[in-house]
């Protein structure tokens, strides 16, 4: 199981770095194909909408598949994807092959998450913080990379191509682990039916587990609405709004990356003491009033920390939530978190738009002010499933049944 584990980290690992590809490359591919603004940002549109269709077929196919062997395949189809991205010579095959990347990303997304929760069911939200905390270091990681590959000469086009060529050395690299690898796959699937069998034997506690399915994974569309509207806003607003530095305001989506690596990492450490519901319901609250006092205080260092600390207080919020679908519905975690992705896609395509024509129609301060309130919708939701946890309790119904 430990090497199954390292496996998918190390997998999210890298995910997390083909996930912040297009913005520092972006520059590139608009002055080698002639674009205007519109056919660039269609490029991260298409990206997006491959991640739904992707979601969409992890959702039908999600109890029928090896979450391994998916993992597996997939990932060798993203590295392939990438590498079509790099030798692209026309703007058509170009978004082609950045819709089929968003594809496999998600599926690939899916799948770790479903697998690691399959591996761990007992304390699934330890080991989905953890997973989830690489994906941080890849994400922080992955712009300076580029940078540091486009500073040596490497065109936009090669980074893409290294990258590809990365991730098909990482399979080879790990290859000797795939027997059982895939075997991990078999055995997580027993034991996930074996605990979702027990939980019906114990008494449905959930008389209707798809309505909590459903508010967490409105939680993380008010989620992602706030990270996203973060990532994609934070130092314009700072450099605009707040006249920081270039370098200050592209600091701070460095710091708001550390604080979520940071949560990440402290939430492996105490969730099994803390429990994941009061977790999830206090980070958003904590979060939010932070993210609300960076829009608002004055000064861009102090915005900054106070961005710092909203990453870290809220960042554990989609392993968390994850985490506790799978209790909701443990014989169907490749389902549930199809589901919860595909909800959250909606926010992530939603953030940055809503976000800049509400700047354009009342103030970029009254427009930076929604990432930070929508985080207070998450915590109120947080805060329902807190309650129906313990009026559960109470009850003496089993967690894992509700």
């Amino acid at each position: 199981m430990n090497r199954a584990l390292f496996t998918n980290k190390l997998a999210m690992l890298l995910y997390g770095v083909s996930a912040v590809l297009i913005g520092p490359t972006l520059p590139g591919i608009i002055a080698q194909f002639d674009l205007s603004l519109s056919a660039a940002g269609l490029i991260g549109t298409l990206q997006n909408a491959g991640g739904v269709c992707g979601a969409v077929v992890v959702l039908v196919l999600a109890e029928r598949v090896s979450r391994p062997a998916a993992i597996l395949v997939c990932f060798a189809l993203l590295a392939a994807a990438l590498i079509a991205i790099g030798v692209s010579d026309r703007y058509l095959t170009l978004v082609i092959a950045f819709a089929a990347s968003g594809v496999f990303i998600r599926i690939v997304d899916v799948m770790l998450n479903a697998h690691t929760g399959d591996l761990t069911p007992g304390d699934s939200g330890k080991a989905l913080s953890a997973l989830h905390m690489f994906y941080g270091i890849g994400a922080f990681a992955g712009p300076m990379v580029v940078r540091g590959l486009m500073r040596a000469g490497v065109t936009w086009a090669g980074v893409f191509v290294a990258v590809g060529a990365l991730y098909l050395a990482a399979l080879l690299a790990t290859s000797t682990f795939f027997r059982g690898y895939l075997a991990s796959g078999r055995r997580s699937e027993s034991r996930s039916a074996s605990v979702g069998s027990e939980s019906r034997r114990q008494g449905a506690a959930a008389d209707k587990p798809i309505v909590l399915i459903g508010v967490l994974g409105l939680l993380l569309f008010f989620y992602a609405m706030h990270q996203i509207g973060v990532v994609a806003w934070l130092p314009y607003y700072l450099e605009t709004g707040r006249a920081a530095s270039a370098d200050l305001a592209s600091f701070s989506l460095s710091a708001y990356w550390v604080g979520i690596i940071a949560g990440r990492f402290l939430t492996s450490r105490i969730v099994a003491r803390v429990g994941a519901e009061p977790i999830l319901c206090g980070g958003a609250f904590v979060g939010a009033a932070a993210a609300s006092a960076g829009v608002l205080v004055p000064l861009p260092s102090l915005a900054v920390i106070l961005f710092a600390i909203a990453g870290m207080a809220s960042g554990a919020t989609i392993p968390l939530a994850y985490s506790v679908g799978y209790r909701v519905l443990p014989d169907r975690t490749g389902s549930v978190t199809a589901w919860m992705s595909l909800v959250m896609l909606g926010g992530k395509v939603l953030s940055p738009w809503l976000v800049g024509a509400v700047a354009d129609r009342a103030s970029l301060v009254f427009a930076m002010m929604l990432p930070a309130l929508v985080l207070f919708v998450s915590g109120a939701l947080a805060l329902v499933i807190l309650q129906k946890m313990a009026q559960l309790a109470v009850a003496g119904s089993p967690a894992t049944t509700w």
